[in-house]
């Protein structure tokens, strides 16, 4: 309730300007000022350096850095990156920024030169030494998958997504995106209740929700023969299935039917996910539903 009389105005909530002071500060104050990249580019492993000492002593690592560029006319520029593993190494830092600073192109103007240049780490996280195995082909192979998935954020400006798995027997809730993290590097265990039976397979592309589709069957229960999705009509060659789905009955508000699923090829070679929802009989709605759940 406080916070609906904040909204509407009905009690004060007051605003403090003030930001959050950054964890370590590295800043450099130019003679002359800069403009040419890799001067920038110099500088800036230099900051990471000094950075590197804090970082050590504190114990911990960098995931989210700052990077401010003060012009000699007073204006300012400020690049973000962040990195899905603490970092301290000056080397992998400025390789972030690269990547930052190629993916905007031209849009960062040097006008008469850069006279200040400062570099703060915004958010810090315990640095952890692991041990790997003698061989370390695993701690590599999550090292080089981290540092790729930092360089994509970096030079498109946007968080790299990751599926996670989901406790549900729904293709549609079996998976979860979430922000990628040096952990999901390594094999996440099973869930308590799989999403698949044993052998079932599920399609690479998943649409973001079922989209209806008119199905002709030679049985009630039987696979499709054709199927009209998105006004074009498919002759089906091919059918494997059905894979039963029932509905979790224990959510509150979840469609409690069945779900036959059906693995369809056409007579054009394009492979389908389709899904029959309901029951025919006198148990059932009597008009049992198909859906396209997934296409390739």
């Amino acid at each position: 309730m406080l916070r609906l009389d904040q909204a509407l105005g009905a009690v004060e909530e007051p605003v403090s300007p003030r930001l959050p002071a950054p964890a370590l500060i590295a800043e450099r104050r130019l003679a002359e000022p800069v403009s040419q990249t890799h001067d920038i580019e110099r500088l800036l492993e230099l900051l990471a350096q000094n950075l590197r000492e804090g970082l050590e002593r504190r114990g911990t690592g960098a995931r989210q850095l700052r990077f401010t560029l003060f012009r000699v006319d007073g204006a300012v520029s400020r690049l973000d990156v962040a990195a899905s593993r603490p970092l301290r190494d000056p080397t992998a830092i400025l390789r972030l920024y690269r990547e930052r600073l190629t993916g905007l192109g031209d849009e960062i103007d040097a006008g008469f030169g850069f006279e200040a240049l400062r570099l703060s780490v915004m958010r810090e996280a315990p640095f952890a030494a692991t041990q790997a195995d003698l061989a370390g082909d695993d701690a590599e192979a999550s090292e080089a998958l981290a540092d790729l998935a930092d360089r994509v954020a970096a030079r498109l400006g946007t968080l790299v997504m990751t599926c996670r798995p989901v406790e549900s027997h729904l293709p549609e809730r079996a998976v979860r995106l979430t922000p990628f993290e040096a952990a999901d590097a390594r094999p996440a265990p099973a869930p308590s209740a799989p999403p698949a039976g044993p052998g079932a397979e599920r399609p690479t592309r998943m649409l973001a929700a079922p989209e209806p589709v008119e199905a002709v069957a030679g049985v009630p229960e039987g696979p499709p023969l054709r199927f009209r999705w998105r006004r074009r009509l498919h002759q089906v060659r091919a059918a494997e299935g059905p894979e039963r789905i029932a509905g979790e009955w224990w959510r509150s508000g979840c469609d409690t039917r069945p779900r036959d699923y059906y693995r369809v090829e056409d007579v054009e070679g394009r492979r389908f996910w389709l899904f029959r929802e309901g029951l025919f009989g006198p148990r059932g709605d009597g008009a049992a539903r198909r859906r396209a759940a997934a296409a390739g």
